[in-house]
């Protein structure tokens, strides 16, 4: 009994330990990280998405405005060379409309070009910033991976000490496992200790010598509980 006992502690600190791993993996913090990346990445995607939309719209409404400029002249001109019009101010008159209208139209087909310009550099700003999130996504992708083989295989090895206690479990008498399972939670590791034969190996404390002689003379080797402490001793 005495053995079962300290082995099951044993085999309870092995499943705290692969638990306290398993929550714990360095790996983890490199995913936060890796996660953190990712969305980064896709905030400036997004970002600098909106502002090409706007520049393209920007483009388009442009060039509409110099296709409507450049109809109305070449419709004046159509006029002008139609020999339609006679009167000399009339002539002169067209002609000065039509020449402001070329330059609207010039304006119009420079902003337009200017902002043709400006979204092919945000094109190429958001290639970049795909490609950066395409390395964090293959980064998550491996971190993710590489997480789930080890939890697997802490998963194995705590199913194992689970089932090693399981079949020790029986060996250990129902009221002192019982005893044991209300102390472990403060005592931990050392909830069960052995009695040295003068003292409390778990004792933090020197036993009395006529707690240690009372230990000494008790009949058989059934576990009693330290005065000092309170752990379980085993002897």
């Amino acid at each position: 009994m005495t053995n079962a006992l300290l082995d099951i502690q044993h085999l309870d600190v092995a499943a705290d330990q692969l638990r306290h791993r398993r929550d714990n993996l360095q790996e983890r913090a490199a995913l936060e990280q890796a996660l953190s990346d990712q969305r980064a990445e896709q905030d400036q995607i997004d970002k600098v998405a909106v502002v090409r939309v706007d520049v393209a719209n920007r483009q388009r409404r442009l060039e509409n405005e110099a296709q409507i400029v450049s109809d109305r002249a070449d419709t004046d001109e159509a006029k002008l060379y139609g020999g339609d019009v006679k009167g000399l101010k009339e002539l002169e008159a067209l002609q000065h409309e039509i020449a402001t209208l070329r330059k609207r139209q010039s304006g119009f087909e420079d902003e337009a070009l200017e902002a043709m310009e400006e979204a092919e550099v945000l094109a190429v700003q958001i290639a970049e910033l795909e490609a950066a999130r395409e390395s964090a996504d293959q980064r998550v992708s491996a971190l993710q991976a590489e997480i789930g083989a080890l939890e697997a295989e802490i998963d194995a090895e705590l199913e194992q000490v689970v089932a090693d206690r399981s079949a020790r479990v029986g060996e250990v008498d129902d009221a002192l496992l019982a005893e044991y399972e209300r102390l472990r939670p403060a005592f931990g590791a050392a909830t069960a200790v052995q009695f040295n034969g003068s003292r409390c190996v778990g004792c933090p404390s020197i036993m009395p010598a006529m707690e240690v002689d009372r230990l000494k003379h008790l009949d058989g080797t059934d576990p009693v509980s330290c005065s000092e402490c309170g752990r379980i001793v085993l002897r």
